[in-house]
């Protein structure tokens, strides 16, 4: 369905990024304060001048959806995933710190078996893809590696794992970290990484924890400011860029 918006719309000539997130209220963190973030609904999308924008709706088949055919129309040289995600215990991420992504996996593709440890992923199946052998890479351009300017939460690198069923037990978060040697979650991480390496798109992944993924706990006021804390970050890159850009 965007995709077909193009025409109507107006595809601009050239397109430097497209950022994506899930939910309009992760993706307005792209925009600082003074400024007015063009999304108020899911699974839309638009563009400003050569950055272009989409809201993807959560989980791998909405990401899917909005992303594959849009990338092909707009051919940007970087794709910009932003949005919070849980971290796993003992990963050393607390709630706030900011994660650049190294690398994506999916985390609860597999086969479940009658006695412990239950799940197995799909890489031990006979008939499992290379997709699912080997974490999807990401790249880390220097734009998107601020310098520490007035923050007051902890910038990591980290791997992350995207899933289809969010972690609501200890359990489940330290197998899905022993199997994957995965630092954090998400349900759309793998998919956008996924769609970039099939179109040839370097993809850039930045996260803000909003909770541990261990016992379910979503207080809103952890969401609030892991959004602020990824607002502020992405600002701080924005205007590192502009300091560059007129040296």
């Amino acid at each position: 369905m965007m995709a077909s918006n193009l025409e109507s719309q107006g595809s601009p000539k050239e397109v430097s990024l497209l950022v994506c997130a899930a939910t309009p209220q992760e993706l307005a963190a792209f925009w600082s304060d003074d400024e007015v973030a063009p999304i108020s609904q899911p699974t839309a999308w638009g563009y400003q001048g050569t950055v272009a924008w989409v809201c993807t709706g959560v989980g791998i088949p909405s990401t899917f959806a909005a992303l594959y055919s849009l990338l092909d129309s707009l051919q940007p040289s970087l794709l910009l995933h932003i949005g919070i995600a849980g971290a796993y215990p003992h990963a050393g991420l607390q709630i706030g710190d900011i994660v650049l992504a190294e690398s994506e996996t999916y985390g609860d593709i597999g086969f479940e078996l009658p006695h412990p440890p239950s799940f197995r992923p799909i890489r031990e199946a006979p008939f499992s893809h290379s997709l699912y052998s080997t974490p999807l890479s990401l790249a880390l351009p220097d734009e998107w590696v601020a310098a520490s300017w007035n923050m007051n939460f902890h910038v990591k690198r980290g791997r992350g794992c995207t899933v289809n069923q969010c972690t609501g037990t200890l359990e489940t978060a330290q197998l899905r970290r022993s199997l994957f040697q995965a630092d954090f979650e998400s349900m759309e991480g793998a998919a956008v990484a996924q769609i970039g390496h099939q179109k040839g798109i370097p993809v850039c992944e930045i996260r803000a924890i909003s909770n541990i993924a261990s016992t379910r706990d979503m207080r809103p006021e952890n969401i609030r400011l892991a959004l602020a804390h990824l607002r502020h970050y992405l600002q701080a890159c924005r205007m590192q860029k502009q300091v560059d850009r007129l040296s």
